[in-house]
């Protein structure tokens, strides 16, 4: 076991594209991001344009936040909005792509988790806590909003 394994978890939502770099104990060894540019008098972004966006960002996200030797040991990505069959969002499938083929070549755990969960988990990270089995948690990302 090295100091230098990392995961590395990815995310492509409607607003951001997202990499992170944790380290096996749990702590943060890198993380970039860049929020989709809409254009001025515009509300928002087509899907394809954030796919064409994401798809430009993911390289030079990963560029930034892998310049010291880390050795990836497994990748997290959103692959879907939220955690159900029928979630479904074409953003999500550039950061899936990328993850399912960076976890292929390098023969490494993939793990496949929503943008809601993924949320989920970094507030709990951020936040270190709470130390409880049941909480409830407010989210509000994008166009959904739930209490969980």
């Amino acid at each position: 076991m090295s100091k230098n394994e990392v995961y590395l978890g990815i995310d492509t939502s409607c607003y951001t594209t997202s990499v992170a770099l944790i380290g096996r104990e749990g702590g943060l060894v890198g993380e970039a991001r860049r929020i989709l540019q809409v254009k001025p008098g515009c509300r928002g972004l087509q899907q394809s344009e954030m796919v064409f966006q994401h798809t430009r960002n993911l390289p030079i996200l990963l560029e930034e936040v892998l310049k010291k030797p880390l050795k990836v040991i497994g990748i997290g990505v959103s692959a879907r909005p939220r955690p159900l069959e029928d979630s479904y969002m074409p953003a999500f499938l550039v950061g899936l792509g990328l993850a399912r083929s960076l976890a292929a070549v390098n023969e490494i755990p993939l793990w496949q988790i929503s943008h809601q969960e993924n949320h989920l988990e970094a507030g709990l990270w951020s936040a270190q806590g709470p130390d409880a089995d049941r909480f409830l948690l407010l989210h509000a990302s994008g166009g959904t909003t739930d209490l969980l």
